[in-house]
């Protein structure tokens, strides 16, 4: 029975992952792990690779016609990767369950499979308002824009952490945006290939780990995943769509 931080061990992060404990030991588990990055980042890496397990013996499913080819290259590199690195660190034990994973449900933290009809987070229509509001600064000689990117300083002042961008992206400009959902940052970026594209963090409220994926609208381009307990955003014209999706996968993993 878990009751209080220092009680909580390696084999209850186990349990947590493998959806094994009552909602009242979740829920001390999910306060130890808000406290303990390091113990948070280890959770997250286990519930990708469970996913990722019943993923690999799952009937494949019927790709969108909007990911195309790029989600599909994408989703075999992340299998290739995750598999291999199964292959060298899950035991015995779990092989012999890997039936049952393939078929078991993964609990109301775990990575759930997209929809058609899934609602979007309110992270999205939020990251959508502060691109387009992005864009109007840049046709305004009045409101001159802030290319000086201060993680540290962005992280104490709004507790979100940014993900590493690419070296070749420029900043074209960085704001702290409101939403709904809190005080969220907003940075605008060109880049080689896929053009003006804006990367929109925000505190979600609660702890999740979603991995990457799209969201269809008739004029934008939008990838979105959550670590822990902050939502990211991607947003970039409709026609760079698929990939959005690869240059998330790459952000997220500089987040584990």
């Amino acid at each position: 029975m878990l009751k209080d931080d220092p009680q909580i061990t390696d084999p209850d992060l186990d349990a947590y992952v493998d959806d094994q404990l009552s909602d009242a030991q979740r829920s001390e588990v999910e306060a130890h792990l808000a406290r303990h990055p390091d113990a948070a980042a280890r959770v997250m890496r286990d519930l990708a690779l469970r996913r990722d397990l019943r993923r690999a013996l799952a009937p494949p499913a019927t790709p969108r016609p909007l990911l195309g080819a790029a989600r599909k290259l994408a989703v075999a590199r992340r299998r290739d990767v995750q598999m291999r690195r199964m292959l060298r660190i899950v035991p015995a034990a779990m092989l012999v369950g890997l039936g049952w994973l393939a078929h078991a449900g993964l609990g109301p933290l775990s990575v759930s499979q997209g929809t058609a009809s899934e609602p979007a987070p309110p992270s999205i229509a939020a990251a959508v308002s502060a691109h387009q509001v992005s864009l109007l600064r840049l046709a305004m000689t009045s409101q001159p824009e802030v290319s000086h990117l201060d993680p540290v300083e962005l992280r104490a002042a709004t507790g979100i952490g940014l993900p590493g961008f690419p070296g070749d992206w420029t900043v074209r400009d960085v704001q702290v945006f409101p939403s709904s959902q809190g005080p969220g940052i907003e940075i605008l970026f060109d880049t080689p290939d896929l053009g003006r594209v804006s990367h929109f963090a925000v505190r979600a409220g609660s702890f999740d780990v979603t991995l990457p994926r799209l969201h269809e609208t008739p004029d934008h381009g939008i990838a979105w995943f959550q670590i822990g307990e902050t939502a990211h955003v991607l947003v970039a014209e409709d026609d760079h769509a698929d990939p959005l999706l690869d240059a998330s996968v790459r952000l997220s993993g500089t987040l584990y």
